[in-house]
């Protein structure tokens, strides 16, 4: 039975797995050959002798300032992403692809948009119309509160509703989820779009004021007058809440502190802190009744809202919720209201030229298939880019790259015994999920109708709100998805201690299932010791094991972390983009420390799996060839002038140019590529910085 089941899982035996990695290395060894520019010397600049053939064949595309293997792949991610929902609509029905192609045949479906009309969201108005004073109006607001918000992973800081509601890990060592209330109720992007005296903000507030009036009118016609005048009196009323709400808002600096975690509220301090309205009421409505503390992310929003539900006319609430519901659900309605999204979004007027900002139909149509169905499409991206056996390949790269960085963190001088144990704990416990979640979420309960597009995006939200919902009590699981996995990226989640990455990220160059394991060890492998090390280094030591946000590093480790860091700073402090501008090495160091010890991790984790083949010296040395500039491809860039120097002015990476010489500190580069004194980037054994 044991040797039928194997058979049936594909296992594959020792002596086929030898001869596909010697497969592997004798391409990647022709693949490296043609891609190097070898009237370079790799020691005087190697990041342009690794990436000679694609430096020669590449060109930044019009209206970018910079094209990376980041760019390639996000690229590459969508045009497989778009032949996705091309196909999904031949699945049969019922299935997963079958619902994805439902949801965008609704959204392209003009003939039913249009025939359907209002009806669709005349139930929400209606609702609107029958209330009738404030406690009514404060039901409404809590049937409203709505899942849209990330405060702890995403960095989602607002919703679309008055209010937002996030179930996440906190910061304090929680051992359940925590229920986060966010601030929300804009219909233009931020706070800044209200209360900023820029002309270009002026004039998108103008545009917006006359796109509430325009829908008011087209949805409502009879409520208070249909008057040119009336109208007018109405928007500028919604506009003058709007604001109001607006400077109630927290900006996005404090929006973006961690510590807004601390304010945890109960149901007396909601009553105490933002009188004005009946919290009770307002949570029953929510499904939240029982449920006893809250952070308030923003507890000026929180506060403001109850002051002006109290102090706010109630038609003007009424219009304003109108609004609303309007703008929600603007690109599934008829062509008047599809017409004023843009204005309803705070889109910039387009140029006479440039043709009007709404983009096509279609594009609107698959940008909203991916947001509203986005763990559909990402299994359905899974399923077909990224095989099982990739994932376990990477799992593999994974596990030997983190007991190299232990054995590292083990070995180091300058951190105390005691703070040593709590990194690596950290590493020992830390989940890394690598291109998809464990568990995928079911989606056999979703309605989804081709002819109901506005019903779609209802249900969808509604699902979305249950969920979040059900989550409350339960135990943290640090095995949770927050990123996409489509989406090319990764997601360091420091209360959780968990790092994901995800599929769309793991393509050539990253990642490529092809070529060796020494290619990939320099360039995935590298990565994942890059995000590793930052779970216990100065971010990661700002959370405890179990997620708690309380410093475990000593002051003697900070000081001595500073002196063995000094000369990265300098060293990267020399790099010269232009004559007249340098790389800043202290604004870059957390990412150039995290780049060195990723490498030198994913080194030692490569040579681990040599094995026997660790005595033949050439052999050894052609793949310490292919892991370096593995490195050095996965960091392919190219930039504009001012590009480049707005990359070095404000990002807190350096260019990819400098971070690929980060090679120069690692020994076994020199004996890779005959590195000799004289040569730009040879440095001194000596010199050669060790941190990690």
């Amino acid at each position: 039975m044991a040797a039928l089941l194997a058979c049936g899982l594909g296992f594959t035996s020792g002596a086929q797995v030898a001869a596909d990695q010697s497969a592997r290395e004798v391409e990647s060894a022709k693949e490296v050959d043609a891609g190097v520019d070898p009237t370079i010397k790799p020691g005087d600049d190697f990041f342009s002798y690794a990436n000679g053939a694609w430096l020669k064949a590449t060109q930044i595309p019009a209206g970018k300032e910079r094209w990376t293997a980041g760019s390639e792949i996000t690229e590459l991610t969508r045009q497989q992403t778009l032949k996705l929902l091309d196909d999904a609509p031949a699945a049969p029905a019922g299935s997963i692809a079958r619902k994805v192609a439902d949801f965008r045949a609704a959204y392209l479906n003009d003939g039913a948009i249009e025939a359907n009309g209002i009806a669709l969201i005349k139930p929400m108005l209606d609702r609107i119309a029958r209330v009738r004073d404030k406690a009514a109006l404060t039901r409404l607001l809590g049937t409203g509160l709505k899942a849209d918000v990330d405060p702890m992973n995403n960095g989602i800081f607002a919703s679309k509703h008055v209010l937002g509601l996030a179930t996440q890990a906190s910061i304090h060592g929680e051992k359940t989820y925590v229920a986060f209330l966010v601030q929300g109720g804009l219909g233009l992007p931020d706070r800044e779009h209200y209360v900023s005296s820029d002309p270009a903000m002026q004039v998108l507030r103008t545009r917006y004021q006359e796109a509430i009036g325009s829908v008011l009118t087209l949805a409502a016609p009879g409520v208070a007058s249909d008057s040119a005048s009336a109208s007018s009196s109405r928007a500028e009323a919604v506009m003058a809440l709007e604001t109001a709400i607006a400077q109630s808002h927290a900006t996005a600096e404090v929006s973006g502190n961690e510590k807004n975690a601390d304010n945890l509220w109960t149901r007396a301090d909601f009553a105490r802190n933002a009188p004005g309205m009946d919290w009770s009421a307002f949570f029953a409505a929510a499904g939240l009744a029982r449920q006893p503390t809250f952070v308030a992310w923003q507890p000026s929003a929180v506060t403001g809202l109850a002051a002006l539900v109290e102090s706010q006319p109630l038609q003007v609430w009424k219009d304003y919720l109108r609004v609303r519901v309007i703008a929600d659900y603007a690109d599934v309605l008829p062509r008047a209201f599809r017409d004023q999204a843009p204005a309803l979004r705070g889109a910039a007027p387009a140029s006479p030229e440039a043709g009007p900002p709404l983009s096509s139909r279609a594009q609107r149509a698959n940008e909203a298939t991916q947001s509203a169905m986005g763990e559909a499409v990402a299994r359905l991206y899974v399923e077909r880019y990224f095989p099982a056996a990739n994932k376990a390949r990477l799992q593999s790269i994974a596990a030997n790259v983190r007991a190299a960085f232990a054995r590292r963190v083990e070995a180091v001088t300058w951190m105390s015994p005691e703070s040593k144990a709590v990194a690596l704990g950290k590493l020992k416990v830390l989940y890394l999920g690598v291109a998809y979640p464990e568990t995928w979420r079911d989606y056999a309960d979703l309605v989804v109708d081709p002819a109901d597009a506005a019903g779609n995006l209802r249900r969808i939200g509604e699902r979305n709100y249950r969920q979040t919902l059900a989550r409350l009590g339960k135990r943290v699981d640090n095995a949770e998805w927050s990123s996409d996995p489509k989406v090319v990226g990764g997601l360091l989640m420091f209360q959780q201690n968990s790092l994901n990455l995800t599929a769309a990220l793991l393509q050539v160059p990253k990642f490529d299932p092809a070529a060796s394991d020494a290619l990939n060890y320099g360039a995935i492998g590298a990565i994942i010791g890059h995000e590793m090390s930052h779970f216990v280094d100065p971010l990661g030591a700002e959370y405890e094991v179990d997620g708690q946000a309380r410093r475990w590093w000593t002051a003697e480790d900070i000081s001595r972390y500073g002196a063995v860091n000094a000369p990265l700073v300098n060293q990267f402090s020399g790099y010269r983009p232009f004559p007249d501008l340098a790389v800043n090495g202290k604004q870059t160091l957390s990412e150039n420390i995290a780049d060195l010890g990723g490498l030198a991790a994913a080194f030692d984790a490569y040579r681990a799996t040599l094995g026997s083949k660790a005595a033949d010296k050439e052999y050894v040395r052609q793949q310490d060839r292919q892991f370096f500039i593995g490195f050095a491809r996965a960091w392919r860039s190219l930039y504009r002038d001012d590009g480049l120097r707005k990359f070095v002015a404000t990002n807190d990476h350096a260019p990819e140019r400098y971070r690929v010489a980060t090679v120069r500190n690692i020994d076994a580069w020199y004996d890779a590529f005959d590195v000799q004194p004289g040569q730009r980037l040879y440095l001194e054994p000596a010199a050669r910085v060790r941190i990690w």
